[in-house]
């Protein structure tokens, strides 16, 4: 079955998103806390590869609570049937003959109920079906035989078609052991024993099937074509480091982290035992033990080579007592590194490569993926080469993914964008008419699409180029926040674009000067930043004034990010709330005497407490936050901050059009 529609209502933010079609891919656009991560989330739930039921208490709306009902179905979907999947209807019984497609929805305490198209399957069978059965029956133990006996069988059921044409279920029932009589009759005339054996032990099991329910038969066959539902977003990496020992601790004790799990995955996948291993841990047989991890390490990667052409990895396990670390590299890497350690770009394809294998069983057809904001982490090449992945993902699933970034769009298929926003009173709602968004939405768009709604794709484009994507998040929303409020905000005609980190930003101003387009970047005032000015000025790809420091913009001397522009209680707040469970009810304070950025002090003191900060997690909660603030919600020096970076910006674009 081919999913080609979607509708979600009543779930978080989303009270009726509308249908949303999909032919093999779908891109779905929109402003943080639109509502697009709860509408994939949504859709994941409605058939995922383990059990992961809709809850009630914390994902139906908010302010409805009268309306709750756990039989209410929280998403509907619509499938069409192959061609092969028609004829296996058709085979069940007349009435499901010529079915083209199921509309398939799913409640909130997970029970699914179906409708067909172009008609409904009648609960009970009938004559008609019955004569169906019959013929089929017979047909195939005719095969071979004489002629003769061919002909007084087929001469029972033409006497009997009539009758059973006009019966009705009870009136068929009653019928068929009198055809029986008839045929084994006609078989034992023809001295064949056998075949009046076999033809009236046929009978008796049509008569058994007629009390099935044809609508019952579809449906449980219908189920098992239903494509599994894969989801996956940018944070959700496989890390490859644990202790064991812990591991089993949380997993006994239903205290499972994401992290946990996706360990859990590649040990599966490799044939290890979690509980096995940690039994191991602590016997003495060290040499056995490596035995053992080289043999999994094998496995493992002599099973991704046997399914999965389009990547090549190696894959090696490294166990000390109970610490377990996974190594990989693929043709490209000359080394075997630790997965933590390579590139963010890589740990995403690996994560997703390994996710998409162990939820297809190995197949890696007949899904739906849905990613969410996939590429975050990758620069502007890496974010075509991802595109193009997804593009081959797609030939044997389909894919819904949502996105802000410029090159994550296939312009040669603008036909399957959508544009996810929440409108006051109507909740999120998912369409795809981009010129009746919301400026907010439609500023949205401008970024991801690279589009100006007033100009054409590369004729007077002006573009600023920002090292990642909280830079776009806050310095665009922080500019609605401005403009809200009668402010200037940032220019309306100007396109702001991360470039997935300060070493890419060279390379993305490169790309777009070369299309003669206006650029202009704004970088962190770190040693990266610093690195990346110096490669932009000497290497003649922009003029000095079109570069901006943050710290020279804002006058902060030394090493100055967009997230100092916060108050560093405000961004502790969050970080907090962002990491309260490896936190465990710690507070957290800066430390003065580390120096640096915020982001700096803060990957410094969650290192100490042997945990990966991302400031990426944290910005989401900012994001969620930034969604209810006005802008004199902030301090003044936050406000003032701003102002600076959205002014110094401005007068650039000023200067290009003056100039």
């Amino acid at each position: 079955m081919k999913l080609t529609e979607f509708r979600v209502q009543n779930y978080r933010s989303i009270t009726d998103s509308g249908w949303v079609k999909i032919d093999d891919i779908a891109v779905i656009v929109g402003k943080n806390e639109s509502g697009k991560t709860s509408l994939l989330k949504a859709l994941w739930k409605f058939k995922p590869f383990n059990a992961e039921p809709y809850s009630l208490d914390r994902e139906w709306p908010r302010g409805k609570r009268k309306d709750r009902s756990p039989s209410f179905e929280v998403v509907t979907t619509r499938f069409d049937f192959t061609d092969a999947e028609k004829a296996q209807l058709a085979g069940i019984d007349p009435q499901c003959a010529g079915l083209l497609r199921i509309e398939i929805g799913r409640t909130y305490d997970g029970k699914f109920a179906s409708r067909w198209e172009p008609h409904a399957i009648p609960v009970e069978r009938n004559g008609i079906s019955a004569k169906h059965l019959l013929h089929a029956a017979v047909s195939a133990r005719v095969l071979g035989k004489p002629a003769e006996v061919v002909e007084a069988m087929s001469a029972v059921l033409a006497s009997t078609a009539a009758k059973l044409d006009a019966a009705d279920g009870s009136a068929a029932r009653a019928l068929i052991p009198e055809v029986k009589g008839q045929l084994v009759e006609a078989a034992t005339l023809k001295a064949d024993a056998a075949l009046a054996q076999s033809v009236g032990a046929d009978c008796d099991g049509i008569l058994a099937k007629m009390a099935v329910s044809p609508s019952e038969e579809a449906w449980q066959l219908a189920q098992t074509w239903i494509p599994t539902f894969i989801y996956m977003d940018d944070w959700l990496a496989f890390k490859g480091t644990a202790h064991l020992d812990q591991l089993k601790q949380r997993k006994d004790s239903n205290q499972l982290r994401d992290d946990d799990r996706t360990i859990i995955t590649i040990l599966e996948m490799a044939g290890l035992s979690l509980d096995e291993e940690v039994a191991k841990g602590a016997l003495p047989d060290r040499e056995q033990r490596m035995l053992d991890m080289n043999d999994a390490s094998q496995t493992l990667t002599n099973e991704i080579a046997a399914r999965w052409s389009q990547k090549k990895y190696e894959v090696q396990f490294n166990v000390d007592g109970y610490h377990f670390v996974t190594f990989v590299k693929d043709e490209s890497a000359k080394a075997l590194v630790p997965l933590e350690e390579r590139s963010k770009g890589f740990q995403w394809f690996f994560s997703f490569d390994m996710k998409f294998m162990y939820e297809t069983n190995g197949d890696f057809k007949n899904a739906v993926i849905l990613l969410d904001e996939p590429g975050l982490h990758l620069h502007a090449a890496a974010q075509r080469d991802l595109l193009a992945r997804l593009k081959a993902y797609a030939r044997q699933n389909q894919l819904i993914y949502t996105t802000h970034l410029p090159f994550m769009i296939d312009m040669n298929r603008l036909d399957n964008i959508w544009v996810a926003e929440e409108r006051p009173g109507e909740g999120t709602k998912v369409h795809a008419e981009w010129a009746t968004a919301d400026k907010d939405a439609r500023f949205t768009l401008q970024a991801a699409l690279g589009l100006s709604w007033a100009q054409s794709l590369f004729i007077g484009q002006k573009n600023l180029v920002v090292e990642g994507v909280t830079d776009f998040w806050f310095l665009s929303t922080m500019s609605t926040l401005l403009k809200d409020a009668g402010e200037p905000g940032l220019s309306e005609d100007l396109v702001v674009t991360p470039a997935g980190g300060a070493s890419k930003v060279a390379y993305l101003a490169t790309l777009l000067s070369g299309q003669e387009l206006r650029v202009a970047a704004l970088l962190d005032s770190d040693e990266e930043g610093i690195k990346a000015q110096k490669q932009l000025v000497h290497n003649w790809l922009l003029s000095d004034s079109d570069v901006l420091m943050l710290g020279v913009v804002v006058g902060v001397k030394g090493t100055f990010a967009i997230e100092d522009l916060f108050d560093p209680a405000y961004y502790l707040e969050h970080t907090t709330a962002a990491y309260s469970k490896e936190l465990r009810g710690q507070s957290l304070k800066l430390r003065e005497n580390l120096g640096g950025s915020i982001v700096d002090r803060l990957t410094a003191q969650f290192a100490e407490l042997g945990v990966a900060f991302n400031k990426g997690r944290v910005a989401k909660r900012i994001m969620k936050d930034l969604a209810d603030k006005q802008i004199a919600d902030f301090p003044v020096a936050t406000v003032d901050g701003f102002r600076k970076a959205i002014g110094a910006v401005n007068a650039v674009a000023a200067r290009w059009t003056a100039g």
